[in-house]
């Protein structure tokens, strides 16, 4: 199940084996451009389980040339 606000921000996934799960956008926990970090929580006990860091799925390798600087053209 998905937890939402009113103007429909994905904040968590709840999995259904008590498991919160959350997109953290913290620098301190290794998130940054093209990485997304994951944190796992025990709905019973709110600890922390695992920090998972991945590589950004929207960020592919055809949005990166959006990024390239242009080209040089002579006369």
């Amino acid at each position: 199940m998905d937890l939402r606000c009113d103007g429909g921000k994905k904040h968590g996934v709840l999995i259904d084996s008590g498991i919160l799960e959350v997109k953290c956008i913290s620098p301190h926990c290794g998130a940054a451009r093209g990485v997304v970090v994951l944190h796992r929580f025990d709905t019973m006990t709110g600890e922390l389980l695992s920090t998972k860091r991945y590589k950004d799925p929207g960020r592919s390798s055809a949005n990166a040339a959006d990024n390239a600087p242009a080209a040089v053209r002579f006369a």
